[in-house]
């Protein structure tokens, strides 16, 4: 027996373009793997992913260009087969311990876990126009004019500073390690693709301190506007830990291409009209903006903190020379006046979780609309079963 769903989808104040929704179907996975989603107005289809969320199965799709106030009505049947093409696509390449993100067919980034390096990371990160918007030293010597300082600052990445009486953050002497361990799940899709992974974050010795669950999202965005999700779920196996307050550390960290640094003509913005690091740096905002001029026109980064995060929203340890991180520890550092502490306790078997957006753009935030892009991620239109 065939089976249908009608999808009401209200955009509600805010105008909704490349916005990534779910929904959940009164279905099993194993009964309704592929769907055919269809515009009710048009009868043109939309692609769509269906996965599985614990017990859930998630329908999800991207919207585009719908205006505060608008209803969207779709229709959901269950297919045969999927119809769609692979629109994010992941190729391990196991002998370089990397697993490549295309979208479009295009490259967008690249996931290295091998334990040649100290802790994971993202690059390149391709934006609009085919830019890279991060740094390429030291993972590559291959921009002429690239900054060569803080060698730890590799592209995209998760690290902290002091985590009991280690650190990984730094590249010092005696420094902490990330190691891989497992990869969760691995899927490409029409509307995204995942990469869950598990690490141990270790010391100097890389014994096992306490456990990460790495998962991240990558969407299928045209234009090459580029916008994923990251979580971080810290799990405490071995024992209690205190994240002891200190500037050097993300959660989530950019290092941004040298070229469109604010050194370099380059301008950092928050979300209450902060620019560059003598009005951003220690503030706190739910999101960070970073843009800057690379091969001619600006393009920009922006990191999104979730509401749901501990400490939202969070202080950012943002600086005019290309770095940008979340960083809600930080406070002896931020304001020393109020003299207290950042410091977070981690009881053994705790689990914390912090959520975050990546969206990579054209323009500043002003143009890439960034405020209304992070209202999508705390605040989606409303999606129900008709």
């Amino acid at each position: 027996m065939a089976l249908a769903w009608k999808i009401r989808v209200e955009a509600g104040a805010h105008t909704r373009s490349c916005c990534p929704v779910s929904i959940s179907l009164p279905i099993t996975y194993e009964e309704c793997p592929n769907v055919v989603l269809r515009d009710k107005r048009d009868g043109r289809t939309i692609p769509c992913q269906v996965s599985r969320a614990g017990k859930q199965t998630l329908l999800t799709w991207i919207i585009t260009g719908l205006q505060p106030g608008d209803t969207h009505l779709l229709e959901a049947s269950r297919a045969d087969v999927s119809g769609d093409a692979p629109g994010v696509a992941l190729a391990e390449r196991v002998s370089d311990h990397a697993i490549d993100i295309a979208v479009g067919g295009k490259l967008f980034t690249s996931y290295h876990y091998g334990a040649q390096w100290v802790r994971p990371f993202l690059y390149p990160v391709i934006g609009p126009y085919e830019t890279p918007l991060t740094r390429a030293w030291p993972i590559e010597d291959c921009v002429p004019d690239d900054d060569r300082d803080h060698p730890h600052h590799k592209s995209i990445w998760v690290a902290y500073g002091e985590c009991g009486r280690v650190d990984n953050w730094s590249e010092d002497p005696g420094h902490g390690y990330q190691r891989h361990r497992a990869f969760q799940r691995l899927a490409s899709g029409p509307v995204f693709g995942e990469i869950v992974a598990r690490n141990d974050w270790c010391d100097g010795r890389e014994r096992k301190q306490f456990e990460e669950v790495r998962a991240m999202r990558f969407y299928a965005l045209p234009g090459g506007v580029r916008l994923f999700d990251l979580q971080v779920r810290f799990r405490m196996t071995q024992g209690p830990v205190v994240f002891h307050d200190t500037k050097e550390g993300g959660l989530l960290a950019v290092r941004v291409a040298s070229a469109m640094t604010a050194d370099r003509g380059g301008k950092i913005e928050n979300a209450y009209g902060g620019v560059n690091e003598a009005e951003t740096w220690g503030k706190k905002s739910p999101w960070c903006d970073y843009s800057g001029i690379l091969a001619g026109r600006r393009v920009g980064i922006a990191v999104m903190d979730h509401e749901a995060n501990p400490r939202y929203p969070t202080q950012w340890h943002v600086r005019n020379y290309g770095l940008m991180t979340a960083n809600c520890f930080a406070w002896k550092h931020y304001t020393p006046e109020a003299r207290v502490k950042g410091d977070m306790r981690f009881p053994k078997g705790a689990t914390r979780t912090w959520r975050y957006r990546v969206y990579i753009h054209k323009g500043d935030a002003a143009h890439a609309r960034v405020r209304e892009r992070f209202l999508d991620f705390i605040a989606p239109p409303r999606v129900l079963i008709a």
